[in-house]
This record gives C-alpha cells, sequence and structure tokens, in this order.
C-alpha cells in the first residue's frame, strides 16, 4: 500500500528507504494465556519450546493424521465454546448455542473492513430461510465486537444495523433454531481472550488493498479459527498469493453499483430494500444513510460487488463442517503454522535489519 499507493512517488525516487515488516502477535497472551486447553494439549505433545519459540508449533503437523488428537482439539474448541457462551449470556441475557458454528468477526469497525457485507450475509441467509423453510443452514452463531471512533456515524450505524438484525432474528422462532446474532459489547483485551479460542470462522474480509496487516486473522488463525477472508493484509502471508483484482477494477472505471444491484434483485436487492423498509427498523429507525452511501458513493468498497461471491464461499465452507476430523485438521494445520505471526519474529526483524543491534 505505501510502495504503489500512499507514497508511490517517493518510493520511486528512493526505494532504499522502505522494507516492510509484517507485525505480529504475543502468543503468551493469545494462545498459551488465552487457551489454556488447547495450549496444555500442545504442550503435552511437542513440549513447552513453542512458547520460547512460537516456529516450534510447526511440530504439530506431525499429528494431523492422529485421530485421538484431533478429538481432543475438538474437545478444546468445544470447552472455549462453552466458555464463551456462559460470558455472552452473563453479560447480554442472549443464550448462544455452542453446537453452531461460531462465525466471528471482531475488529475495529471501519467501512473497508466490511462489517456491512457480513451483516448482509446474514439477512440475505434470514431472508431465504423465512422464503423457503427447507433451505439448509447449517447451524450458526454470528458473532461480531469491535467498536467505531466517536464521530464515525457510517461504522456507528453499521453496529446499529447488526443489533437491529441481531434483534429480529434472534426473536423470531422460524429461524433461531438455525441461527442467531450475537453483539459482544465493549470489545477489549480481556473478553477478546474468551473470543478468539472459541472461534471457528475467523471473518477476514476488508477490501483488498485497504487493509496493511491485520492482527485478529493472526489471533484467530493461531487458536484454531479458519479464515474466510480476502487477499490481503496478513492474510497474503497466510494464503501466499496475492490479486490485483481490486485495482483494476476502478482503473477500469467500468464498475457501477446500480448495475450490480440491478443484476441481483431477488437477493441483494431485497438485503438493500430492507435497510430502507422497517424490516428491521424496530430498535430506532431504518438506515437509509448506510442505503445512500452505497448507491450514491458507488459502493466504494465493493461490498455489493463481492456479496453474492461471499456468501457462496460461507455457505461452501459451512458445508463441510459436519465433517469434523476435517475441520479440525484445519484447525490444527493453522495452529501449526501460525508461528511466523508472533510478535518475537517481527522484532528480530527490526533489531536485524533496521536497527542492527
Amino acid at each position: 500500500i505505501i510502495k504503489n499507493i500512499v507514497l508511490k512517488d517517493f518510493y520511486a525516487l528512493t526505494p532504499e528507504k522502505f522494507n516492510n515488516k509484517t507485525n505480529g502477535i504475543s502468543h503468551r497472551r493469545f494462545f498459551a494465556e488465552a487457551n489454556p486447553t488447547y495450549a496444555k494439549l500442545v504442550t503435552d505433545a511437542i513440549g513447552d519450546g513453542w512458547l520460547k519459540d512460537a516456529f516450534e508449533l510447526e511440530k504439530l503437523k506431525e499429528f494431523q493424521n492422529d485421530t485421538e488428537f484431533l478429538k481432543a482439539v475438538g474437545a478444546s474448541k468445544r470447552a472455549n465454546k462453552e466458555r464463551l457462551a456462559a460470558y455472552v449470556k452473563a453479560e447480554t441475557g442472549l443464550v448462544i448455542d455452542p453446537n453452531t458454528v461460531f462465525d466471528v468477526q471482531v475488529k475495529r469497525f471501519h467501512a473497508y473492513k466490511r462489517q456491512l457485507m457480513n451483516i448482509m450475509k446474514v439477512m440475505d441467509i434470514y431472508n431465504r430461510r423465512i422464503a423457503d423453510p427447507n433451505f439448509h443452514v447449517t447451524p450458526t452463531t454470528f458473532i461480531f465486537s469491535g467498536k467505531a471512533a466517536s464521530s464515525y456515524t457510517f461504522a456507528k450505524e453499521t453496529i446499529r444495523l447488526i443489533n437491529s438484525v441481531a434483534e429480529v432474528i434472534n426473536n423470531d422462532a422460524r429461524v433461531n433454531e438455525v441461527m442467531k446474532v450475537c453483539f459482544i459489547p465493549n470489545f477489549r483485551v480481556s473478553n477478546a481472550q474468551l473470543i478468539y479460542p472459541a472461534a471457528e470462522i475467523s471473518e477476514q474480509i476488508s477490501t483488498a488493498g485497504k487493509e496493511a496487516s491485520g492482527t485478529s486473522n493472526m489471533k484467530l488463525m493461531m487458536n484454531g479459527a479458519i479464515t474466510l477472508g480476502t487477499l490481503d493484509g496478513a492474510n497474503i502471508e497466510i494464503a501466499d498469493l496475492a490479486a490485483p483484482e481490486v485495482e483494476q477494477l476502478w482503473a477500469s472505471n467500468s464498475y457501477f453499483a446500480w448495475d450490480t444491484l440491478n443484476g441481483d434483485r431477488e437477493r441483494l436487492g431485497r438485503v438493500m430494500d430492507e435497510l430502507k423498509d422497517n424490516t428491521f427498523a424496530g430498535l430506532s429507525g431504518n438506515f437509509e444513510s448506510i442505503y445512500n452511501e452505497l448507491m450514491n458513493n458507488n459502493d466504494p468498497d465493493l461490498v455489493m460487488a463481492d456479496f453474492r461471491s461471499y456468501v457462496d464461499a460461507w455457505e461452501k465452507l459451512t458445508g463441510s463442517y459436519g465433517d469434523q476430523e476435517t475441520w479440525n485438521r484445519k484447525a490444527l494445520l493453522n495452529t501449526a503454522s501460525s508461528g511466523w505471526f508472533s510478535s518475537d519474529r517481527t522484532i528480530r526483524e527490526y533489531r536485524d535489519e533496521i536497527w542492527h543491534a
């Protein structure tokens, strides 16, 4: 982002002044301390050397075909889900089911992080379930948390929309056996340490090219969540792949939000209409400001453009949840590959390549 967009001309003049250090997380806090059941399982299997050197987590790959070990990984996740469910009930009164998939998006609220696209997905699934009671939905709890800057109206409206959708869905007996929406208030390190270990899907859906290097994806990956995300920020390192599609789309001046809306009136159109038609207005009114931001400003973060492919990807991912051994294997391999994201590695790179200490 710095080289290609923000300081492109400066980089062209003096490229030697630029280098990248992907940030990291404290694996001792956000894994060892936050997830004691999983941490004990790991230590019992490979020893405690990983606490000092997170790259030793790679040794977990030796257990990827160990059926009993994978069952233990699943049991640890279940315990963490029950712990989070108890916290949610105590804090909000909402009862969430640990038997459902815990689909988690927790981070600062911003348009480019696209919490809006996530809740629009939930609205779409709700609509289809209401229209057809036989429409299959993998039972899921959609968990959101995070804060908005005090003057950031759009982000605050997105939080209000999430809570408004939750109010409707969680009180609708036609759907609330297979889906619930949970907004955890006052996101902070203490409750984050309950959320990360309980997550099964990690929502990392920022508009490609706008995320420098988020850390929630690292914390969730290390705790065994499966990433559903765009190729951006640290997700690129996770997948070791990148795509310039967004940059090409804007450069071509060929994207028009109205065309996208008109091309998908049945589902996207229904969701957009619900921002204005009182479907979710019960808490404190409609969401014309969100509708106008998307339509009048030509969907600047491509929420509508990516909507259908995103929902399709979510359905494919949750459709595989029934095969718990395979799911737990993916979770284990995520943890095994997460050592690179330790802040220890980041600091070593600063020491060796910048400070020359």
